[in-house]
């Protein structure tokens, strides 16, 4: 049964309230779906990172003619093929989303059509739950201080109520508030420490506000607080500002959120910019680089922690690869707590936390079913 037809669907919603992180203002929530479907009906669901605009056009008007005809379950062949031939095409990039949310399409199709779980298509499932960590702790709309630090730790008491033992946090605030810098930043993850107390895994995400000075200087003060990890302290890029800050702070940097495909995780190991690697399955290049660059961290000990910020597929497709790892180092689920709609209604069935674990389903393809009447209340075509 042959590829028929692939097509881009493109969702939003706006939120009530903005919230802040250290990149931009957030006021709505868009993606873009992928759906392909063979000759005999059965589809697969994925997701881009990222705007509509762009991800679109290069699955309607480039990926979709090239892909129909092609056997679905040679997924990695066509993974490898396309990344290929969009760099053939682009040059100085590769549309890496696009190419990642037609690829958890074809693994959610290959499943549907063989009747398993794309764990299973993985290499088979290790556990059947996994350690959630709670994210979100955004900046409200607000003009103290105070007034946002009263915001997120009334958050994170809310994730502790809710049953989880692990959280992360936003720093950066200057980069949105300019009179709040490195020291208000500290300041924020000390009165989440108090108040959630010292059983409670604390991790803090800076979304490369810093410089590597700034950076130095607020992780020396997160070690002193037992935060787990350091996230994205400096730009992706500048992978030597990375290392020399993993090798000087005590606490642990992550990253990789931006970064794709297995020859820049291999790369960021070498150099040893991380400890800890967090791809994207909607866009470090799907779920076939996801599977990959856990063989690498497997292969070098490093954790991998999964970056996850999308919708009902992105989260679903997170977990499939999760319930592959193994037990040593221990993965986690990053567990996004923020207003989504289309997080929380897409799924017939929605993934929801169970204490400090979520569970991971064994059900054909991404084990997620699409309710259409939403699907079409989020549409904007």
């Amino acid at each position: 049964m042959a590829i028929e037809t692939v097509e881009a669907i493109p969702l939003r919603r706006d939120l009530g309230e903005r919230f802040a992180n250290a990149q931009k203002w957030i006021d709505s929530r868009e993606y873009c779906l992928v759906r392909v479907v063979d000759e005999s009906g059965t589809e697969g669901w994925g997701e881009c990172w990222g705007p509509v605009a762009g991800n679109r056009e290069v699955i309607e008007e480039y990926v979709g003619p090239w892909l129909r005809g092609r056997d679905p379950q040679a997924v990695e062949s066509i993974h490898d093929d396309l990344r290929y031939r969009l760099r053939s095409s682009y040059h100085s990039y590769v549309p890496v989303s696009a190419l990642s949310g037609v690829d958890i399409a074809l693994w959610d199709l290959k499943g549907k059509r063989l009747g398993t779980s794309v764990a299973r298509l993985l290499g088979g499932h290790t556990r059947s739950e996994v350690r959630a960590y709670a994210t979100g702790h955004f900046w409200p709309d607000v003009d103290s201080f105070e007034a946002v630090r009263e915001s997120v730790v009334a958050e994170a008491e809310g994730h502790v109520d809710a049953g989880f033992d692990a959280l992360k946090n936003k720093i950066g605030l200057e980069r949105i508030f300019p009179d709040r810098g490195r020291a208000a930043d500290v300041e924020l993850v000390r009165s989440i420490r108090e108040a959630v107390g010292d059983d409670v895994r604390l991790m803090t995400d800076a979304n490369h506000a810093y410089d590597p000075g700034d950076a130095r200087w607020v992780g020396e003060r997160l070690a002193d607080l037992d935060v787990h990890f350091f996230e994205e302290p400096v730009v992706p890029r500048d992978k030597r500002g990375y290392a020399r800050l993993n090798e000087a702070l005590e606490v642990s940097l992550a990253g990789g959120e931006c970064w794709a495909f297995l020859d820049e995780f291999d790369e960021c190991l070498d150099r040893g910019c991380v400890d800890y690697l967090q791809p994207d399955v909607t866009s470090a290049g799907g779920l076939t680089t996801m599977r990959r660059v856990a063989d690498l961290a497997r292969a070098r000990n490093a954790g991998l922690y999964p970056h996850v910020f999308g919708s009902a597929v992105a989260l679903a497709a997170s977990l499939q690869l999760l319930a592959t790892l193994p037990d040593v180092p221990e993965p986690m689920l990053e567990f996004d707590r923020t207003p989504n709609p289309i997080r929380e209604d897409l799924a017939v069935s929605p993934i929801r936390n169970s204490g400090t674990t979520v569970p991971i389903r064994d059900e054909p393809g991404l084990g997620i079913e699409i309710d259409r009447d939403v699907l079409s209340a989020f549409r904007t075509d």
